[in-house]
């Protein structure tokens, strides 16, 4: 036996299928972590980055350095590769540009004040990580 069909039934029918063809799954944890933020430094050093001397600087930045970093409001992680004899790259990921730049500074701050910068002078790029594992 067929009822009698109300334009409210079919309304609420089409919105409940409509939920359903646009609802995404929801990530593990239930909540979409938003995008983030690396910044990329490529240094270029006046001294041999295979001497005694250097091997103190990357010591400082392993100890001082990442210190300063985790002390940063935002901060997720760091990486230093010696590429060659006279070039270092940097690698900072941040949860947000603004935390990044603040986080930034006060590393190169402390790295002035460490008379580290001294020894290079610095490119850096920066933007938002669109791509990770």
């Amino acid at each position: 036996m067929w009822r009698s069909v109300t334009v409210t039934t079919v309304v609420l029918g089409l919105a409940f299928i409509t939920g359903m063809i646009l609802r995404r799954p929801a990530p593990v944890g239930g909540t979409t972590a938003p995008p983030r933020y690396l910044r990329m430094s490529i240094a270029r050093w006046n001294i041999n980055l295979y001497s005694p001397e250097a091997e103190a600087i990357f010591r400082q930045i392993a100890t001082e350095g990442v210190s300063v970093f985790r002390a940063q409001p935002g901060f997720v992680r760091y990486r230093l590769m010696r590429a060659d004899s006279t070039t270092t790259i940097a690698v900072a990921e941040w949860e947000s540009e603004q935390l990044g730049q603040a986080g930034a500074e006060k590393y190169r701050a402390w790295m002035r004040s460490a008379g580290i910068m001294d020894h290079f002078t610095l490119e850096t790029q920066a933007g938002e990580i669109v791509a990770g594992s």
